[in-house]
C-alpha cells in the first residue's frame, strides 16, 4: 500500500483571463479569453499529488452556491473522498481573481477564501483520525490559521512528516514553525519570513539557516526561472529549471509541492524528489489554468526519463 498522504487546504474557483499585459493601478484591459475552473492551493496540490501518482486525502470546504457546483464536479471527477469536502451553509465558495500576460506567462492573483477559511475544530476532528494513520500531512496558509495550527498540532504529536507550503504568505508563529518537517517557499515568501532577500544560492542558504533556527528540518525554496533550492541541514543543492514551452505559469508552485510530497512518499532522496517536482512543475506551464494544468504520472516520468535518465 502506498504511504498516505493527508493535505488540508483550500478551495476555490479560478476566475481567469488572459491579455496582452497586467493591468496597471486604474487601467482596464480587454481581452477576449474567460476561463472558470477549479483552483486553490490546498486543492491544486492534492490534485497534483493524486494525478502523479499519490495516495492522498483532501480536506476542504466550499459554500452551498453555484460556484461550489464547479468544486464538487471537479473532486468528483478525480476521484476524492467526498466525506471530506465540506459544505458550509453561511459562506461563499473561494474564489481567485487571476489575470495572466499571455506574452510573458506573468500572472498577479487576488483571493477570497470564503468557505475555506471557516474550517472548525469539528472539521479536524473529523479529520483526525486520517491525520493520525497517514505518512505525510500537507497543508498550505490558504485557510483559517487556528485550524491549520490544531492540525499540525495532531501530525506532530504523532511524528507524522509535516509539509508546508507557506503561501499566500502570512506571519507564523515559531512555535508552528518548531514543529514543521519541511516548508516549501518560493523565493518572495522566504524573504518575507526570514528578512532575508532570497536571491540566489547564498541568499537562499542564509533563508534556510534561520529555518532551521526555528526547529524545521528540510528547506526547499523555488526560484522561478532559477530552478529551486534545497537544503536539508546538512547538505544543500539548486535543481535547474527544465525548459519547456510556457503558457501559464499560474498553477507551477502548486504542481511542485503536490509532486513533491508523492516523491517524498515513495522513499525518494530530497534531490531526486525535486527533480521530480521540477519536472511536474514545468509540465503544468505548458497548459493553461491550476488544477487542469496538472500532469499525470506518465508525463512526469516520460519528462524525467528524458531530463534526467533515472532517479
Amino acid at each position: 500500500m502506498a504511504k498516505k498522504i493527508v493535505c488540508l487546504g483550500s478551495c476555490v474557483v479560478d476566475l481567469t483571463c488572459r491579455s496582452d499585459h497586467l493591468p496597471l493601478p486604474g487601467e482596464t484591459v480587454i481581452t477576449d479569453y474567460f476561463k472558470m475552473g477549479p483552483g486553490g492551493k490546498g486543492s491544486n496540490q492534492a490534485v497534483a499529488a493524486k494525478r502523479a501518482g499519490g495516495n492522498i486525502i483532501l480536506m476542504t470546504k466550499v459554500g452551498n452556491d453555484i460556484l461550489s457546483q464547479v468544486a464538487l464536479g471537479s473532486f468528483k471527477k478525480e476521484g476524492f473522498d467526498e466525506k471530506y469536502i465540506l459544505i458550509d451553509k453561511d459562506a461563499f465558495t473561494g474564489i481567485a481573481l487571476i489575470n495572466v500576460d499571455k506574452n510573458t506567462s506573468e500572472n498577479s492573483i487576488t483571493v477570497a477564501p470564503g468557505a475555506c477559511g471557516y474550517l472548525t475544530g469539528d472539521d479536524i476532528g473529523l479529520l483526525k483520525p486520517e491525520i493520525e494513520s497517514c505518512d505525510i500531512f500537507l497543508t498550505q496558509l490558504e485557510t483559517n490559521l487556528d485550524a491549520i495550527e490544531k492540525a499540525v498540532g495532531i501530525a506532530y504529536e504523532n511524528k507524522k512528516t509535516i509539509v508546508v507550503n507557506t503561501a499566500p504568505v502570512q506571519a507564523i508563529s515559531d512555535e508552528l514553525l518548531g514543529k514543521i518537517t519541511m516548508v516549501t517557499p518560493n523565493e518572495i515568501e522566504a524573504s518575507l519570513l526570514t528578512k532575508v532577500e532570497v536571491r540566489d544560492k547564498s541568499s537562499a542558504g542564509r533563508a534556510a539557516g534561520i529555518f532551521f533556527d526555528k526547529g524545521v528540518k528540510y528547506v526547499v525554496i523555488t526560484l522561478g526561472k532559477k530552478g529551486c533550492y534545497i537544503n536539508d541541514g546538512k547538505t544543500e543543492a539548486l535543481v535547474d529549471p527544465i525548459e519547456v514551452k510556457t503558457i501559464d505559469t499560474t498553477g507551477a508552485g502548486d504542481a511542485f509541492t503536490g509532486g513533491l510530497v508523492v516523491a517524498l512518499a515513495e522513499d525518494r532522496s530530497l534531490l531526486n524528489a525535486a527533480k521530480f517536482a521540477t519536472a511536474a512543475a514545468a509540465l503544468s506551464t505548458t497548459k493553461a489554468g491550476t488544477a487542469p494544468s496538472m500532469p499525470y504520472r506518465a508525463e512526469i516520468d516520460a519528462l524525467v526519463k528524458k531530463t534526467y535518465g533515472s532517479l
